[in-house]
């Protein structure tokens, strides 16, 4: 059998009795150059967060909506020669046809006194809707001479 070897107690205690000042020279140092590992300890930090930053994954840009527009007719062309004047035309016979009417509405109105609003509408819709006008014909559902007058 191998003899066992033994190892001398004092050899450890040269290691031990080494520390307290080795860490006193250490806080020393500590002390002294704090600023410096102040420094260390920044640019250490920076570093990670910018090698962090760099392997993340890119965000989804977020896509603003539109700010919704005022809604806006398109502008018609502008009529010119035989345009303008049949329009000019049209525009002057629809006014005159309104004029008419709100004639014909008056005249209803005047005839039939005791009517309420409503009533007095009503007539005035089935009036228009013969073609009869005052103003043009002179003939009218209360007159008994119109285009049904039996």
């Amino acid at each position: 059998m191998a003899a066992k070897r033994r190892r001398s107690r004092g050899g450890g205690a040269d290691a031990i009795g080494c520390a307290p000042i080795l860490a006193l020279v250490v806080i020393g140092l500590i002390i002294q150059y704090w600023w410096v590992l102040l420094i260390a300890l920044g640019v250490v930090a920076m570093t990670v967060a910018l090698v962090r930053v760099a392997n993340a994954p890119p965000h989804p840009n977020k896509v603003s909506t539109p700010k919704p527009q005022p809604v806006m007719t398109p502008r018609r062309p502008v009529p010119g020669g035989d345009d303008l004047a049949d329009q000019m035309r049209a525009n002057k016979q629809v006014r005159r046809i309104r004029d008419m009417q709100e004639w014909d509405y008056e005249w209803i109105r005047l005839t039939h006194p005791g009517k309420s609003v409503r009533e007095v509408n009503e007539i005035a819709i089935a009036f228009f809707a013969r073609g009869w006008s005052v103003g043009v014909n002179s003939e009218g559902p209360t007159t008994g001479s119109g285009p049904n007058a039996g």
